[in-house]
């Protein structure tokens, strides 16, 4: 597989600078879009939408994106992913209690997960939930956690810490068996 293709299929945008972003270029943009996709098709299963919905809001949020490229500053993965999550949060979507993506076990990459985690994640409020997944499902930056969620970084590292605290005191009060 060429490196091009490689760095394309691990989310990042090969050799595509801002400015070539911003202009109409459609097949430069069509590339940096191609490479932001699967991102935030992970962060928008990890906030709990259905596949289906997830790519209705990809749909939607690659539309707004082309329409407001030339507004974009910043890296275009997390840049996209924040157009996403915000599509996302419109009224007329809606939520499942439980997120989807912790709650599927056909995956491959699912079989090793611990059901004490998924349950103290179900638990965490949305919010901290969201700030969770975005930084370490979607592997966001704590900038980028707190631009996508429009709040300062402080705050950012804030939710951050007590999502985790909240995670430490959950599992820590559960007995564990003898292996």
């Amino acid at each position: 597989m060429a490196t091009d293709e490689q760095e394309l299929l691990m989310g990042r945008p090969v050799g595509v600078s801002s400015e070539e972003i911003a202009s109409h270029d459609e097949e430069v943009f069509a590339q940096a879009l191609l490479a932001a996709v699967r991102p935030a098709l992970r962060a928008l299963r990890a906030i709990g939408l259905s596949e289906d919905d997830a790519a209705d809001v990809l749909q939607d949020a690659s539309i707004r994106a082309w329409r407001h490229r030339s507004q974009r500053r910043g890296e275009f993965v997390a840049w996209f992913i924040a157009i996403a999550y915000h599509e996302a949060r419109r009224p007329r979507r809606r939520w499942p209690a439980v997120p989807v993506f912790w709650q599927a076990r056909n995956s491959p990459h699912q079989e090793g997960r611990n059901d004490d985690l998924d349950r103290a994640l179900a638990r965490l409020p949305r919010r901290q939930r969201t700030a969770i997944s975005l930084r370490y499902g979607s592997d966001l930056t704590i900038l980028d956690v707190a631009s996508t969620l429009g709040i300062s970084e402080p705050a950012a590292k804030q939710l951050l810490a007590r999502a985790r605290e909240s995670l430490r005191r959950t599992l820590s009060s559960i007995p564990r068996g003898e292996p």
